[in-house]
């Protein structure tokens, strides 16, 4: 019988043997762990490497030479991704070292240029240009780039892992928890919180800690898309940010209608890119009503305006036990609701920070 140096589980040599060849040819490299309890957790970098070191020297013996050769690979590969130069290609997701100081990379798979910073297709128009330069050219001349409308401002606004910076090109839509193809990272896409698997959260007395589960600020679209759109704008409205309630200038309907946003999607296949297709509704800027609700929480958070002067007296209460576990606050007076809550709001923007600013994959 064979273990593993990460728990106490034996496993007999053909069935440890099946397991870790399916698992370097099928999965990702953070896949290999013990087949009866799935241990280790691997999230600390120290950890992988000493588990990883122990598992070599089972697997040599074990693996057919092709299959261990794979498993080097996917150990360098994980290695690369931790050197600051290191660029993933946007046009075909290959990884590779970048030295040159020149913006625009030729990725040696596909042999397709892009920019190291802004993650753009590389254009002519860009050399010259800072990226916020070149955005700008291509919201004014580029009539493709005008005819996606608000869908093009939420997927340069996209998804970028907050451990391994890779890209993905998608609005967040509706579930929050993301988990990163490339490294495995459960995050939250609006926040970019980790997201903690059942008894792995580092936080001692979190109330949820038996489920997967994340700890988001405020500010995050996890609980403002609970909001409706007329008290976001309000929002929006008290701080004279301007928004769009029509198509921007140039927008074209897409054949059948329906929100452009593209969205990651399960099917049967597995997970594909496809647009959102729901319902476009009057006064929503060409958007279904979840990712209009996107741009305006997009524009909250890039002028980091707080959500708690806009709550309600049973809202802040409940915000400030759970920010705030365990602190006494103030009692309320007599006929002083709206004074009271005017109090507990100050607590909260006093003592509790908004969420951190998220660098966006495209500025």
């Amino acid at each position: 019988m064979q273990s593993l140096t990460s728990c106490e589980c034996t496993i007999c040599p053909e069935c440890f043997a099946l397991h870790f060849t399916i698992a370097v040819k099928e999965k990702h490299i953070t896949d290999l762990v013990c087949p009866a309890c799935s241990e280790p957790e691997i999230s600390d970098e120290k950890e992988l490497l000493n588990y990883f070191s122990t598992l070599d020297i089972q697997l040599r013996s074990c693996l057919d030479t092709e299959t261990y050769e794979l498993f080097h690979k996917k150990l360098t590969e994980r290695v690369l991704m931790r050197d600051p130069k290191f660029q993933w290609c946007t046009h075909c997701s290959f990884g590779f070292i970048y030295e040159s100081e020149q913006l625009e990379a030729k990725c040696p798979q596909c042999r397709k240029s892009f920019c190291v910073q802004c993650k753009r297709q590389w254009e002519p128009q860009h050399q010259g240009l800072s990226c916020e330069e070149f955005l700008e050219w291509k919201r004014t001349n580029d009539p493709e780039y005008q005819a996606q409308g608000l869908a093009m401002y939420l997927q340069e606004n996209g998804i970028a892992c907050p451990k391994c910076k890779f890209s993905y090109a998608l609005a967040r839509g509706g579930c929050m928890h993301f988990q990163c193809s490339q490294c495995r990272h459960h995050f939250c896409s609006g926040c970019y919180g980790a997201f903690y698997a059942p008894n792995k959260c580092p936080i001692a007395d979190c109330p949820i800690r038996r489920s997967l589960h994340g700890h988001h600020p405020r500010d995050c679209l996890f609980y403002l898309r609970d909001w409706n759109v007329p008290r976001l704008q309000h929002l929006l409205q008290d701080n004279n940010i301007v928004f769009n309630t029509d198509p921007p200038a140039g927008t074209r309907a897409t054949p059948g209608g329906g929100c452009r946003v593209m969205e990651q999607k399960e099917t049967l296949m597995g997970l594909k890119d496809e647009p959102c297709g729901k319902e476009t509704q009057a006064g929503y800027a060409g958007l279904c009503e979840a990712h209009y609700k996107e741009y305006l929480v997009n524009l909250i958070n890039s002028y980091s305006l707080d959500p708690a002067v806009l709550y309600t007296l049973p809202e802040v209460e409940n915000t400030c036990r759970r920010y705030l576990p365990g602190q006494q606050l103030p009692a309320q007076g007599a006929a002083e609701e709206e004074v009271y809550r005017g109090r507990l709001v100050q607590i909260l923007r006093e003592e509790v920070p908004l969420g951190p600013k998220i660098p966006r994959r495209r500025k």
